[in-house]
């Protein structure tokens, strides 16, 4: 049982097993990252939990000294330049009213089917770990799409005529998950909706991520919690795995479609969402990653490590300031063209 661990003298966590694991971290590594936050933050800390859009870590190695309290958790003090890592150190180097400290908790290559009704470990960790003070950052249903559809979910996005979107009406959604891989309530949700396949999507992303919130927040919520939607993808056709979706989708030739459908998800599922007891920020991760920067990007659906900045610098913000009008704007029109960040548009 020892070298699943790795641990030296001092209790540290191998660097290199910490960030070698594809799916998270193991618990075990948590433990002892969670006990050097805990001792040595006096502000609540960030947690992140969902797919590979906050757990980016195995796509590239791009090694950092580590900041804060991950130099006595990590030995060698070496990490990789992942979300978690920028969250980390720009949370702790720049001007804030608030330090923050972040803990990875997200499971790369996870899908909401696989958590209905349940957790994984790394969700249960968070769970029986959160407290009051602390945020929570959640980005999660990207590889229900793109990873792992179901037959209900290749059917749904076939059948969505792109020509009614601008004109699209969604009147509610089925507030139950779905145990049925999106055949259940996903599918009947589709008569709540104009078009109906719309009504699909928006139970996966609304109702299906609140339930998945609340199974998160089931012992104690948080302050904060920020709901991400994705961002766009990669518009450059360079290989990837997610190559046969993508063109499936048509967003090798036509990236508007799935982006204005993007941004309708996010309008209709993403800023519905609201948990008594916690302040609930919608965040549209596309004003940080607009698919326009080919090295913001890795296999053209994972954040590389400066795609992971941005990211990471737009989260903090979305933490201490909340949306900003602009954003709002940007959000709503329903318009088949790329939109430009605004946020991008101030950073350069």
């Amino acid at each position: 049982m020892i070298n699943d661990f790795y641990f030296d003298r001092m209790n540290k966590v191998n660097a290199s097993d910490f960030y070698a694991e594809y799916h998270g971290h193991k618990v075990q590594h948590l433990k002892v990252v969670y006990s050097c936050l805990r001792k040595e933050t006096e502000q609540g800390l960030i947690w992140t939990a969902g797919d590979s859009s906050l757990d980016n870590k195995y796509w590239f190695r791009d090694s950092r000294p580590a900041v804060g309290a991950y130099r006595d958790a990590l030995e060698p003090a070496i990490s990789n330049a992942d979300v978690t890592y920028w969250l980390n150190y720009h949370g702790i180097n720049e001007r804030r009213n608030q330090k923050y400290a972040a803990i990875n908790t997200a499971i790369e290559a996870t899908t909401l089917n696989s958590r209905a009704f349940r957790l994984k470990a790394q969700d249960k960790f968070l769970r029986d770990n959160i407290q009051q003070d602390d945020v929570l950052i959640v980005s999660v249903g990207g590889n229900d799409i793109a990873l792992a559809p179901t037959p209900c979910t290749i059917m749904s996005l076939l059948c969505l005529p792109h020509m009614c979107m601008p004109y699209s009406k969604v009147f509610g959604s089925i507030p139950m998950d779905d145990k049925c891989c999106g055949c259940g309530c996903s599918l009947l949700s589709c008569g709540c909706a104009f078009p109906p396949c719309l009504g699909y999507l928006v139970h996966l992303f609304g109702t299906r991520v609140q339930k998945y919130i609340e199974r998160l927040i089931s012992k104690t919520r948080p302050k904060k919690i920020l709901v991400c939607m994705i961002y766009y993808l990669d518009e450059n056709p360079s290989p990837s795995w997610a190559g046969p979706a993508l063109g499936a989708l048509g967003y090798n030739s036509h990236p508007e479609r799935i982006q204005l459908l993007i941004r309708k998800i996010f309008m209709e599922a993403t800023s519905s969402i609201q948990i008594p007891g916690s302040e609930v920020i919608p965040v549209p991760l596309f004003n940080a990653l607009n698919g326009k920067d080919h090295s913001d990007y890795i296999a053209r659906v994972e954040p590389s490590s400066k795609g992971g900045e941005k990211m990471a610098e737009y989260l903090l913000d979305m933490i201490d300031n909340g949306p900003s009008p602009s954003q709002s704007v940007l959000v709503s029109t329903t318009q088949m063209m790329p939109v430009e960040s605004s946020y991008i548009a101030d950073r350069t």
